[in-house]
């Protein structure tokens, strides 16, 4: 059974709309990301949830992944 002590969710909140593609670019980009497990977007509530291993990535990593993209960069 896998160890699962470490694992962590992270919720974003997505600027740009769907129009854009941002948030399937963003989450191609964070899936990416060593120790990213899972990431989910939420259409509805324009937010974009990560599940990841908090020994190998952090919530501030993550955060400037979604940062860049929500401006654009």
């Amino acid at each position: 059974m896998p160890d699962l002590s470490h694992e962590a969710t992270a919720f974003f909140k997505l600027r740009g709309g769907d129009e854009s593609g941002q948030p399937e670019r963003l989450r191609r980009v964070l899936s990416r990301l060593d120790g990213v497990l899972e990431v989910k977007v939420n259409f509805i509530l324009d937010t974009i949830s990560i599940r990841y291993d908090s020994e190998i990535v952090t919530r501030d990593d993550i955060k400037k992944k979604v940062d860049r993209s929500n401006h654009g960069q």
